[in-house]
């Protein structure tokens, strides 16, 4: 189930965050900045592995924040979950509220980031040199309805 984040939900976020991005990781501060600003554009992914239906044995399990014209600010999920079609499942979540039309920023050295992007239609328009300091960034778009 997909749903817009709460402040109760940062903890796991940022231990999905540490995962994910263990050398440049957003901070608490940064969550709280996006879920402020833009608080129809957080969302979280939320799994219920038991098969309860239960809310209390949930767990948070990935999360996007994107801008409302659809660019893709971060997006990860959990290690254990990857390859479930959770990602999937949220970057069609932007693209449902952007008319199809997205955009993000990946490492070009990272790629599994750019096969899954490639995979649900998004193509190379330029590359940004030195975006993450020691590496440029290649920024993939995706045009059209969905």
């Amino acid at each position: 189930m997909i749903r817009k984040f709460t402040n109760s939900d940062l903890d796991a976020i940022l231990e999905i965050e540490a995962e994910a991005f263990p050398k440049s990781a957003y901070n608490g501060f940064i969550f709280l900045y996006y879920a402020e600003a833009y608080p129809d554009n957080f969302l979280v992914y939320v799994c219920d592995d038991t098969g309860t239906g239960l809310s209390e044995l949930s767990e948070i399990v990935g999360y996007i924040i994107f801008y409302p014209q659809g660019h893709i600010v971060s997006i990860a999920v959990r290690s254990a979950y990857r390859r479930r079609g959770m990602g999937t499942e949220l970057v069609e979540a932007v693209l449902k509220r952007a008319k199809g039309i997205a955009s993000v920023e990946v490492r070009a050295s990272n790629e599994v980031a750019k096969t899954f992007y490639k995979r649900l239609g998004f193509s190379l328009r330029t590359v940004i040199p030195r975006y993450y300091g020691d590496e440029d960034a290649l920024l993939m778009v995706r045009t059209g309805m969905i």
